[in-house]
């Protein structure tokens, strides 16, 4: 018996714990489906994966890059760990081998996210001789010095998220236009966090951002990757305003999974204390998910101040740490030197965080699709691996520990996007008429609400047509 079958075993038979499990549910592994690497890759390609030890691919993979070197836009929704980047990465390098000036854009929500590709990146060009692609990330942390150097010399690939490419690239394009005539690829991760406001915002800025890059004379293949979620065509579709296509059959093997429901006795906070000691003495690499900074912090002290040896292994995770320390804590996480991390969602999406066997939620997250992204974070390698839900005392918690089934076999949600919301179209529209002049046959404006906001905005006085009426302008 390994020892998270262990854990689990106890914990249902525990005179403690026993009778506080409402529901428990094991649910079985599978082996993985795979596919050799296709013959139509480049050498250089074939000779990165060998040295990277990949001797075969996902089947998910394999349809994945065939769909987008054919230039096809694609959408990939498969589960955490399932070689998502394999997918984005690879189209780059056979790019850079046809045409060693290609660039591409890939767009993070997250500069944890960037920085963790940035290093796995860097880590396959030097496998990829002679091909010698580069990054650089190029967001709020990037100082004026590094900003126009990367300007002045585009990497291969410029990573960077929504903010910077609507302030940044879009708004001072033809200071970019060296990267943006050669631009060959878009990647678009964790496109399932751009829902409501924020996805309406995120629609108008990949529109711009395609309108910048038709006017530089390039029409870059899109590619978004998502966790699981439902009817992940039809936001990535709403997002970039193309028809893509659907990679959602993953070809990745699962390890077995136990699943938990706890209805706490005491509080959920102190719940999860005791449950991460039992996983610390088993040495079970545990991630705690709390709901807030304030509450992370505290689980991290009282168990650090009750773990005795395993005190200095154990770290909290939030948003308002310095990157430095973030940065530290992620590589530690990596390396495995840390044995338990508490975390708000800032460890939800998918940094690679090492392989990890145990997640404890201190409530419900608010949604099926977080719930499995983050237990998606255990068992990456294919072993067993645990999920506990400590309610809450939220109503919705309380319903899952009545009705066991609707949380075992709860379904990832759909992501809603209104490309069209009114008040993002108007802000965006503005920002576009002040990039490059409206014109009457651009695309973007055959649309019946896009021409009726553009309208709306003309009679405000906000955007002027010209003389000869083919054209709108900023009114500056």
């Amino acid at each position: 018996m390994n020892r998270v079958d262990e854990y689990f075993q106890a914990l249902r038979r525990s005179d403690r714990f026993g009778h506080q499990v409402a529901a428990y549910r094991f649910v079985e592994g599978h082996a993985g489906a795979l596919a050799p690497i296709p013959d139509t890759l480049c050498p250089a390609v074939h000779t990165m994966l060998k040295n990277l030890g990949v001797a075969e691919l996902y089947s998910h993979q394999v349809a994945a890059l065939a769909s987008i070197l054919a230039g096809t836009h694609t959408v990939v929704a498969t589960p955490t760990a399932s070689g998502k980047s394999l997918i984005y990465n690879v189209p780059v390098f056979e790019a850079v081998a046809r045409e060693p000036e290609a660039r591409a854009l890939y767009i993070f929500p997250l500069k944890a996210l960037a920085q963790d590709q940035c290093g796995t990146f860097a880590r396959w060009s030097r496998m990829s001789a002679p091909l010698t692609p580069s990054a650089a990330i190029y967001d709020g942390d990037t100082n004026a010095y590094q900003r126009q150097k990367i300007r002045k010399k585009p990497p291969t690939v410029l990573m960077t998220n929504p903010e910077m490419v609507h302030l940044s690239i879009s708004a001072h394009h033809e200071q970019w236009h060296d990267f943006l005539r050669r631009l060959a690829l878009v990647v678009i991760d964790e496109v399932h966090t751009y829902r409501g406001m924020l996805g309406a915002h995120m629609a108008q800025v990949i529109r711009r951002l395609r309108r910048i890059c038709a006017h530089h004379g390039a029409h870059p293949t899109f590619v978004c990757a998502s966790a699981t979620v439902a009817d992940p065509g039809r936001i990535a579709s709403q997002l970039t305003g193309l028809s893509v296509a659907t990679i959602q059959k993953s070809g990745a093997p699962r390890g077995g999974r136990h699943i938990v429901l706890i209805d706490p006795e005491q509080s959920p906070a102190q719940t999860a204390i005791l449950m991460l000691k039992a996983a610390l003495a088993r040495e079970l690499r545990t991630i705690v998910y709390t709901q807030s900074r304030k509450m992370a912090e505290l689980i991290a002290v009282w168990v650090r101040e009750q773990s005795g040896a395993w005190a200095d292994r154990i770290s909290v995770y939030r948003a308002g740490l310095l990157p430095e320390a973030r940065r530290v804590i992620e590589a530690r996480l990596k390396s495995g030197e840390l044995l338990a991390v508490v975390s708000t969602s800032a460890l939800e999406l998918g940094i690679d965080i090492g392989d990890l066997d145990l997640c404890i939620l201190v409530g419900y997250p608010g949604s099926m699709t977080a719930t499995w992204q983050r237990s998606g974070r255990v068992g990456r390698q294919g072993q067993a691996a645990g999920l506990i839900m400590i309610a809450g005392e939220d109503a919705l918690d309380h319903y899952f520990i009545g009705h066991p089934a609707a949380f075992f076999e709860g379904k990832a949600e759909k992501a809603v996007v209104n490309p069209f919301n009114r008040v993002a179209l108007a802000a965006h529209l503005e920002c576009a008429a002040a990039e490059l002049p409206l014109a009457a046959a651009d695309p973007w404006l055959v649309h019946p609400e896009v021409a009726a906001a553009v309208e709306r905005l003309v009679m405000q006085g906000t955007l002027r047509r010209s003389a000869g009426g083919d054209t709108v302008h900023a009114f500056k």
